[in-house]
């Protein structure tokens, strides 16, 4: 009987069946589908239109963000377009934030962290992401609207949703480059651009922390008050997004 002669014996020990390769590519993003890559497509086209068509504010926002010298007052002189952007801005960037999680659900080193979620389809998955993270968009706005009426006092809630505008738009736009990187490349360079876009992030938080911080003590505010703050409408419900997750 004739026996099967491996492509060790045939080729060399340096040698391996081009099958092997092709069940490690579908087992990355290959396996997301064609849909998947044109979804990433059509995102990257909606940031640049984006981009684009408000090339002036996010010029401002980007001064204001670099520079503590730019009068961030002057931002009425964009009020007809700074709803525009936080529609435009917060749908692309969800949408960024999905396409993100089905890319890390088939990547080895953060799949297990997914695991409560497995019975979901990648599509399935993207989708309850979406629908989270717009879900959290809309409710701190609507509380940040309600402490404004409550307590009298919209001025300051109308200054840290200016606040939260500026970051948002800008780290958005910062990070869109890293993240579609990371979406459409293999998995050590897809590591190195969500390392970046980590830093980004944080780099982001500790200034908008800083900024509310001063804001609350230019307003004579106690730091009790600040803390409640960030307790009440940034860390509740951040924690009400992610903690069915950990509890899983």
């Amino acid at each position: 009987m004739q026996s099967v002669i491996s492509a060790e014996e045939l080729f060399g020990s340096a040698s391996n069946l081009v099958q092997q390769r092709c069940n490690e590519a579908l087992s990355g993003i290959a396996s997301l589908g064609t849909l998947y890559q044109v979804a990433t497509a059509v995102v990257a086209l909606l940031f640049i239109s984006i981009l684009v068509r408000y090339f002036d504010l996010f010029r401002y926002l980007l001064l204001s963000f670099i520079s503590k010298k730019t009068n961030r007052s002057d931002i009425h002189i964009y009020a007809a377009e700074v709803h525009n952007i936080e529609v435009f801005t917060s749908i692309a960037g969800i949408s960024l934030l999905s396409l993100l999680t089905m890319r890390l659900s088939v990547m080895e080193e953060v799949r297990y962290s997914l695991m409560p979620l497995y019975d979901l389809s990648v599509w399935q998955l993207g989708g309850l992401v979406f629908g989270a993270i717009f879900a959290l968009v809309v409710a701190e706005r609507a509380m940040l609207y309600i402490v404004g009426v409550v307590s009298e006092n919209k001025k300051l809630c109308e200054a840290i949703g200016q606040i939260k505008l500026l970051y948002f738009s800008i780290t958005i736009i910062l990070l869109a480059p890293m993240l579609i990187l990371a979406l459409l490349t293999d998995e050590s360079t897809a590591q190195i651009a969500l390392f970046v876009s980590v830093a980004i992030c944080l780099i982001s938080l500790i200034l908008f922390i800083k900024d509310t911080f001063l804001l609350f003590q230019t307003q004579r505010f106690s730091i009790f008050h600040w803390i409640l703050y960030l307790c009440a409408l940034e860390i509740f419900p951040l924690s009400l997004l992610f903690a069915p997750i950990l509890r899983g």
